[in-house]
């Protein structure tokens, strides 16, 4: 017997056919018969598809149960939503004639719009799901929408198991897995972190500000715009990562951009030999009123001083060299007697105003920074600045053997990631074992503070406290170069007696439980079904699961850590992380 459904005159009629002809050689079952669990998870076995089973089954090709049953749900939602247009009748697949007390809900996206949603309910599963579509394309929403437009319609099927729900979204024909509207990454190898690599790049070429060839800050993804200012502190990092690309990929379109580039951080330097600030770099630009913001922030022209060094190593071109001097001059002068950095100096009411709360971010921006240009000028002042911040730090954490804490923010792996990095570039210059100590101590606790409950997709390789992917990124970022300092610096283990047992792979370990973390937040075309412009955002870094703006800086990160660890990396997976099984969740679905 075979259940089909038509409409006719507007309305819509259950029509059951008894068949007792063969059809293909076997016999059209009843599609409301129940299948057991057992025959569900035997569909599509390997053997019965004419594979070598001792062959090695490639984890990308060959689908899980799970995987199975949502590809198949996707397959006839999409059927039924040709028929709904074709009027035809609808044949119900024998495999999701399946008893239960099904309450599927159908969402439909059109254009990154939601153009109707449909509830259905009956014991019969693929009854469910084509009433579900049906109502769906009854809303409203869908009135104007022709067969014509389901090649750009989504659908969305979930199932509520609460306090959770089953969901999925279709993409290519597949269903793939949800946690609320985020795509889910179980599985990470080196050819996806490449990918992500590419995507990232030229999610970064497009946030560049044509006119001006600086950077923004923020791309608001929902609505597909950004803001109206540029910010040097953020282009100099968007420019510090695309040459980290071009270490790897030596892509000559980056060095075609480099003297723009350039440019826009030379014109946001403060080239007033009479001014105090003179050296330091603006906070930011304003495109409406083609003004520079009277705010010197010591991270903002820290972390440009990475990048005019990198400039400088490039092109060897002294200009780059001479602008990172006077930003390190600037900076000197910003230090207070106990070593700490004032974090800004800004323009209010008409007189310029210095912050005084001490920030480890900043600290640790800084003494970064005046380590490098001590190591590319032999200018010791820039040594004794740099010195002065690491020697509060050593302070803080011989009091705290643990996180240490400024006055910004309470102890956390951010800002303490901050004092790892920065203690790194110094040990480069100074080379005193009781620094090193601190970095690897502390870089301990840092790692026992990253989540590792694989049963939690959506925190799980973050970090407690951390809640978005500029932290996580960065951390991820931090453990990278922690990784390469300690291969670089610390003998391997079994190295002779009294070597030391350092662990390097414990960080590329930790950075990998990252990215997967970070790729599960990135734009990519499997999650981009709610965006009026997924183009643009494709290969972005949104903030957290909740907020899907991407600060530019979350990016960076990434990709930082992405090239620095990419050719250390192991073909094949890197990291798998097992669905729950079919059993349970199909239990948990037809209840």
């Amino acid at each position: 017997m075979l259940i089909t459904e038509g409409r006719t005159n507007g309305k819509y009629i259950l029509i059951v056919v008894v068949l007792t002809a063969i059809v293909g050689g076997g016999i059209w079952l009843l599609a409301k018969q129940e299948v057991p669990f057992t025959e569900f998870s035997e569909i599509n076995k390997p053997e019965e598809n004419g594979m070598d089973v001792n062959n090695e089954i490639n984890i990308h090709e060959y689908p899980s149960d799970s995987e199975q049953f949502r590809n198949l749900t996707i397959k006839f939602v999409r059927e039924v939503a040709e028929n709904y247009f074709d009027e035809q009748l609808i044949k119900y697949p024998e495999e999701l004639g399946i008893r239960g007390n099904w309450v599927p809900y159908i969402t439909i996206y059109h254009q990154g719009e939601i153009k109707g949603r449909g509830k259905g309910e009956n014991e019969i599963l693929s009854f469910a799901l084509a009433e579900a579509t049906k109502v769906a394309f009854s809303d409203e929403g869908c009135e104007n929408l022709t067969k014509k437009d389901l090649k750009d319609v989504i659908f969305l099927v979930k199932f509520l198991i609460p306090p959770n729900q089953f969901s999925f979204v279709e993409y290519d024909g597949k269903g793939k897995e949800l946690i609320g509207d985020l795509v889910v990454i179980r599985n990470l190898d080196k050819e996806l972190i490449r990918q992500k690599i590419e995507q990232g790049k030229e999610f970064l070429y497009r946030v560049m500000n044509k006119n001006e060839y600086g950077f923004y800050k923020k791309y608001d993804a929902l609505n597909d715009d950004f803001e109206d200012r540029l910010h040097t502190v953020y282009s100099a990092s968007i420019i510090y990562t695309f040459l980290y690309i071009y270490d790897l990929e030596k892509d000559e379109k980056i060095l075609e951009y480099i003297p723009d580039w350039g440019n826009f951080l030379f014109f946001m330097q403060n080239k007033d030999e009479e001014d105090e600030r003179y050296g330091a770099f603006h906070y930011s630009y304003y495109l409406d009123s083609k003004e520079r913001e009277k705010k010197f922030v010591v991270g903002t022209s820290a972390l440009t001083i990475f990048t005019l060094l990198r400039l400088y190593d490039l092109t060897n071109d002294s200009k780059y060299l001479e602008s990172a001097k006077l930003a390190g001059d600037w900076l000197t002068t910003m230090q207070k007697p106990d070593g700490s950095m004032r974090p800004y100096v800004r323009y209010s009411d008409g007189q310029w105003v210095y912050g005084d709360k001490e920030s480890l971010l900043y600290n640790g921006q800084v003494l970064s920074a005046l380590s490098k240009l001590f190591q590319a000028t032999g200018d010791k002042k820039y040594y004794d600045t740099a010195e002065g911040i690491a020697k509060v730090f050593a302070e803080k954490y011989e009091k705290e053997k643990g996180y240490i804490e400024g006055e910004y923010r309470e102890k956390n792996p951010i800002s303490n990631s901050w004092v790892v990095m920065s203690l790194m570039d110094f040990y480069r210059v100074n080379q005193a074992d009781y620094y090193k100590n601190i970095i690897f101590e502390l870089s301990k606790k840092i790692l026992e503070s990253q989540k590792n409950d694989m049963n939690n997709l959506l925190h799980y390789g973050g970090w407690g406290e951390v809640y978005s992917t500029s932290g996580i990124g960065w951390i991820s970022e931090v453990m990278v170069e922690t990784y390469i300092f300690c291969k670089e610096f610390t003998p391997r283990p079994n190295f002779g007696v009294g070597a030391s047992k350092e662990d390097c792979n414990k960080y590329k370990d930790s950075a990998i439980k990252a990215m997967r973390l970070l790729i599960q937040n990135t734009y990519s075309e499997e999650n981009t079904f709610f965006l009026k412009n997924p183009k643009r955002a494709m290969g972005g870094v949104f903030w957290n699961e909740q907020n899907k703006y991407v600060r530019t800086d979350s990016v960076c990160h990434a990709l930082n850590g992405y090239v620095r660890i990419i050719n250390d990396l192991e073909d094949g997976l890197l990291l798998s992380v097992p669905e729950k099984s079919f059993e349970a969740i199909f239990n948990e679905l037809k209840k």
